[in-house]
């Protein structure tokens, strides 16, 4: 990495990092309906009628999304709905959405989904924030920079376990360039997190799981990056603890009724279970962290397969993580040594192991091409050397391994 790059991450850092402790405020009620009336109120102290629904496709089908449509239409809220399933937010969809903002007088923008539905409305908000310029010159760190950080509003209502709800960043992708990057800037944070265990009770079980071990390895991340902060190591540390204890309990998901995505009127869960809400808040947290030290080889490894191949990130990245880790360990054990009495490298490889074996997720992906790895490999390192802070630097043989066990 250039000393010019090297100089620029820290400046960065020090002002969006290690200065700024503003946290999205949360809204987290009884139940789904006290949540939903308390982000009401919010709206209309707010003085806000018009709003962009960005929401997940498969939650856009179940009854809990009509009751929230009820109850905001209710209210006299006049709603645009923007409802695709998204896998990896791209420059075309976040262009589909600021039409819909501007076109229908928005005021504020509520992100229904996991990490992809989220990142669609932080970088949505961004051009809204900035209609004079391009995604591709919002890209990078601090480049929104408007005096308006607080219209349009932006709501995150998280139904995976993703550290996207609380941070400021959002990953894109540009397809005619082939390149993924990222928008880092503190107008991206959300205003707020709505947070219900319902919503969580009704997704699949896998995705649970699999988003789940998403967030564990950004968390992961962040513990280990060179840019850190007593602030982002707390965050982090007791994000990975509580999603190491929680993740391999079985009533977690004893407590969910099927595989596949149910209506209300199928499900037995419990209003306000416990442990979904204990696994939301380490989501909550590991994003105050990841999206404060910028990332590490994990995420630039997932941005090359998703931008390449259109792979989805929590997989990926629970595949990619104790491949890393394995190559921490040879070259800098100490990493793991003082991190935390709950934490150990051989802990969080036995929880991922685990988990992948139980849910049947990917640990190999034949979509991989092996005579596109060097391809790969630069990608990586192109990325690496532009906003990462990974605690050491691989060789490309040694990416070339870790790629070539994802193969």
């Amino acid at each position: 990495m250039q000393l010019w790059q090297k100089i620029k991450q820290k400046i960065f850092f020090f002002f969006y990092g290690f200065l700024n402790k503003k946290e999205a405020r949360v809204i987290n009620k009884i139940d789904a309906n006290a949540s939903i009336l308390h982000l009401i109120h919010i709206l209309r102290e707010q003085k806000i009628d018009r709003i962009l629904v960005i929401c997940d496709q498969n939650f856009e089908k179940q009854l809990y999304f009509s009751k929230l449509k009820e109850n905001l239409q209710g209210a006299g809220m006049i709603l645009t709905l923007y409802s695709e399933q998204v896998e990896n937010p791209s420059v075309t969809l976040v262009e589909q959405c600021v039409h819909l903002f501007f076109s229908n007088s928005c005021q504020a923008i509520l992100s229904i989904g996991g990490g992809s539905v989220i990142d669609l409305g932080k970088a949505t908000k961004a051009r809204a924030l900035r209609p004079d310029k391009s995604l591709h010159k919002l890209k990078g760190l601090g480049k929104v920079n408007t005096s308006n950080k607080s219209l349009p509003l932006l709501i995150t209502i998280p139904t995976t376990f993703t550290a996207g709800e609380s941070s400021k960043t959002a990953w894109i992708i540009d397809h005619p360039n082939q390149a993924k990057y990222i928008l880092n800037d503190n107008a991206l944070q959300p205003n707020y997190v709505m947070h219900c265990a319902e919503y969580i009770s009704i997704m699949p079980k896998r995705l649970i799981a699999a988003t789940g071990l998403g967030t564990l390895t950004q968390a992961v991340e962040a513990l280990l990056s060179t840019n850190n902060s007593q602030y982002i190591e707390q965050n982090a540390i007791e994000a990975i603890s509580e999603l190491l204890d929680k993740l391999e309990q079985e009533e977690l998901f004893a407590k969910i009724d099927s595989e596949t995505i149910v209506d209300l009127e199928k499900t037995n869960l419990a209003p306000k279970n416990q442990l979904i809400a204990d696994l939301l808040n380490a989501a909550y947290q590991a994003g105050n962290a990841s999206g404060r030290t910028l990332a590490g080889y994990v995420t630039a490894i997932a941005n090359a397969l998703a931008v390449y191949y259109d792979l989805p990130y929590s997989e990926v990245s629970a595949a990619t993580l104790p491949l890393l880790i394995e190559q921490y360990l040879k070259h800098k054990p100490e990493l793991f040594t003082n991190l935390s009495e709950n934490i150990s490298a051989e802990k969080i490889l036995t929880t991922i192991s685990s988990l992948q074996k139980k849910w049947e997720l990917e640990t190999n992906f034949p979509q991989i091409n092996v005579v596109q790895i060097p391809d790969l490999i630069e990608f990586v390192n192109n990325d690496l050397r532009s906003i990462y802070s990974p605690p050491l630097y691989l060789s490309d043989e040694e990416l070339g391994e870790i790629l070539k066990a994802l193969a």
